[in-house]
């Protein structure tokens, strides 16, 4: 009983803190008592308190749902945080995204402010080539699934390119992709992939297929005041939907590319209007079921897939109104921990399921701007890139438990 009378007490102090006066008026009504006296708290501290408050159910809940719930996976004790490589000299100005990519994703390919995308080997650090064919930074690079040979990236100019790792070539580029900052590029299989942009669109394109074409087949606008920051790809049955997060905004948009339907989604549990937040990264789980939303006050919310429902709260260690302009966050592919570059020089490694960090990437000496943990099957590894002009590939560590 007392667990639950401190619950309410700090779901009142949430909803003064966001000006939800009426809406606390009816809950110390039906309560019988006054339940918040209006002083000043701190969101991150009451934020702390309730996830604790979580944390202390969350296996009880788990355990309901068996092997259901992938946010409870067994810990297999295998994850990227030990340093094996620091590449220096890919690039000469700041790292911007970066990939693993090849058929057995032995290179990295990362983009940067020098307008190059350079590919190195994982193996040796050595840069094996530089492509030279963007006129601006380049934002976001995007590797063809399966060990595909493609690789998509997106510039500051709003260009899109495919390009030919085997070859080393430049297949296709779409100049008139986006009107201003292409910020972000996701493949839904081998052949189709989206990119977004600050011009408030998403676009998806078909990389050759059978015909051998190379088509933009969607331009769908979802914000004539406010950039597109991420979008992503559903799974499954889902594989056809795209998710996309608008800055300033308090919805997430869906669309269904086969049904051509788009629908909103609220990212406010009480499905309100107000705007706390803006979602500047998603990124899809593994299985489907969920969603990961990394947002610009150094928050990591996990939701259903295609719900306002908020099954996991990350916060950082950083005050909550510390800004986070492009954060970055990658799933590992045990499904329960995530990889956060909140705007930092380190990068937080999430035991999502407990809502606890049990460790940290350090070797950066500048915010980490980019980040992919490897999509190859048995593999842990991941590769970051950072304002301090360098890439770094980790390895397989022991973490805690």
């Amino acid at each position: 009983m007392a667990t639950t009378r401190e619950a309410v007490s700090l779901v009142a102090a949430l909803l003064e803190e966001h000006g939800l006066v009426e809406t606390l008026a009816a809950l110390e009504k039906e309560a019988g008592t006054l339940l918040h006296d209006g002083a000043v708290v701190d969101p991150a501290e009451l934020e702390r308190k309730l996830r604790a408050l979580r944390v202390a159910h969350v296996p009880a809940a788990s355990a309901e749902l068996g092997d259901e719930d992938p946010l409870m996976a067994p810990f297999t004790g295998r994850l990227a945080t030990a340093l094996e490589r620091t590449v220096s000299g890919a690039h000469a100005s700041n790292v911007l995204c970066a990939t693993f990519c090849g058929e057995s994703r032995e290179l990295v390919a990362s983009g940067g402010a020098d307008k190059l995308i350079a590919l190195t080997s994982t193996s040796t650090g050595e840069v094996m080539h530089r492509l030279a064919t963007h006129n601006a930074p380049v934002l976001a690079v995007a590797a063809q699934p399966d060990g595909g040979s493609l690789l998509a990236s997106t510039a500051m100019d709003g260009r899109v390119q495919l390009h030919d790792l085997g070859t080393r070539t430049l297949l296709h580029e779409w100049r008139d992709a986006h009107r201003k900052y292409a910020l972000c590029a996701t493949w839904r299989d081998g052949e189709n992939f989206a990119t977004c942009s600050s011009d408030g669109m998403v676009a998806a394109f078909r990389a050759g297929g059978e015909s051998g074409s190379f088509d933009k087949c969607l331009d769908l606008p979802l914000s004539h005041d406010h950039g597109v920051t991420s979008v992503g790809w559903g799974r499954g049955a889902s594989a056809p939907v795209l998710v996309a997060s608008v800055q300033d905004s308090h919805v997430l948009k869906y669309y269904d590319c086969a049904a051509q339907r788009l629908w909103s989604v609220s990212m406010n549990e009480l499905d309100d209007e107000h705007v706390s937040f803006s979602a500047m990264h998603i990124a899809v789980h593994p299985s489907g079921k969920y969603l990961a939303v990394a947002t610009d006050r150094q928050r990591t919310f996990v939701y259903e897939w295609g719900s306002r429902t908020r099954v996991r709260t990350l916060i950082s260690d950083f005050k909550a109104d510390d800004f986070a302009p492009a954060p970055r966050q990658s799933w590992d592919a045990d499904g329960r921990h995530l990889y956060v570059a909140a705007g930092e020089a380190t990068v937080a490694l999430w035991d999502v399921g407990m809502e606890r960090q049990v460790s940290q990437l350090v070797g950066h000496s500048a915010i980490v701007r980019g980040l992919h943990v490897c999509d190859r099957p048995g593999s842990r590894r991941a590769v970051t890139c950072s304002f301090d002009k360098t890439v770094r590939v980790w390895g397989e560590a022991t973490a805690p438990a």
